[in-house]
């Protein structure tokens, strides 16, 4: 997230079509959530992606101060609090020097119910009572765990606090990302279950390049991701073993991935052998456990670039990219 765009230039497409439909949604299910501005700013968006062919396709963000009568600072709240609901994904293009504007569909009442982070929010502004009269009637199992935030995206995080800790593990080295872990251990298994099947029906985990949801998921739900399934009791017990053991989700889920690149599939008992294996060896740093088990793969595939490793440097290379892009940027909006 940035304060301010670090090239004003941009150029806006949708990643699906907008209709008129999807206007009245954004107006009545988003609206009580976010400042009037980005209402108006995400249609003006949305207008400048019906330009005639013959207009220019390159827009000058600084100019939408007097064309929506926003300052600079109200204009750049606006588009933020757009990004943090996915309504808006803002790209750096450092070649052409530009900025590029994807406008995301708004959801229906039926994704908005599907949608924790959202439903809660739109529940603390309204109540529950208004807020299944502007829903409908139709129940939803999940609308009451507000436990599942959990599950937080850090982009909601940025504009809407939660009340759920997310703690920062240590470092895996100087030149990446933090890994952290997620606290569910007030979350039930039958709660976690529920929302780990709606994950899996609707493929709605947070993290598609694997290595990076090694670092950032809770092992349940890395376990779900990697394997299409709901994880056991055993393996729920083998998780907590684990972390009784001082081993942290990522280096737990880097067994899991190793597991399921080597079998196709998460046997329990190779799993519980190679963490019983590295509690024993007190390999229990994201590092030492990386190591490890990258000498067994390369014991196994000579010669071989593991997916990991490819999933690793596309990871690594959008850090990188990442990097150098917000070194000159100004200071994150803080609430």
């Amino acid at each position: 997230m940035l304060k301010t765009l670090q090239y004003p230039y941009f150029t806006i497409q949708n990643s699906l079509q907008i209709s008129s439909t999807d206007l009245k949604n954004l107006r009545k299910f988003y609206a009580p959530i976010l400042c009037s501005e980005s209402i108006l700013l995400y249609e003006y968006l949305r207008d400048l992606t019906h330009v005639n062919s013959n207009e220019s396709d390159i827009f000058d963000f600084e100019s939408l101060t007097y064309l929506l009568n926003m300052d600079i600072k109200t204009l750049n709240k606006a588009r933020i609090m757009l990004e943090s609901v996915a309504l808006l994904t803002t790209l750096i293009d450092e070649f052409n020097r530009k900025t590029v504007f994807v406008l995301e569909k708004p959801l229906d009442s039926s994704g908005f119910r599907k949608n924790l982070l959202l439903a809660n929010k739109l529940i603390k502004t309204m109540g529950k009572q208004n807020f299944e009269r502007l829903m409908g009637k139709e129940k939803n199992i999940f609308l009451s765990k507000a436990k599942y935030l959990l599950d937080a995206s850090a982009k909601f995080d940025d504009v809407f606090p939660l009340d759920n800790s997310v703690s920062e593990s240590d470092e895996l080295n100087n030149t990446f990302a933090l890994s952290y872990e997620l606290d569910s251990s007030d979350v039930s298994t039958k709660e976690i279950n529920l929302f780990i099947q709606e994950k899996l029906d609707l493929n709605t985990f947070e993290y598609p390049n694997p290595y990076e949801a090694i670092l950032k998921t809770d092992s349940r739900f890395f376990f779900s991701q990697v394997s299409g399934q709901i994880p056991t009791d055993s393996i729920v017990n083998l998780i907590k073993f684990s972390k009784n053991n001082e081993l942290s989700d990522p280096c737990i889920n880097l067994v899991f991935y190793y597991a399921y690149d080597i079998n196709g599939r998460i046997n329990y008992a190779y799993v519980k052998k190679i963490i019983t294996d590295l509690i024993n060896k007190k390999l229990l740093s994201f590092v030492q456990v990386e190591k490890h088990l990258d000498s067994l793969q390369g014991f196994r595939n000579k010669g071989t670039i593991s997916k990991k490793e490819l999933y690793k440097a596309t990871y690594l290379k959008s850090i990188t990219m990442n990097n150098n892009t917000y070194e000159s940027a100004e200071s994150l909006i803080e609430d």
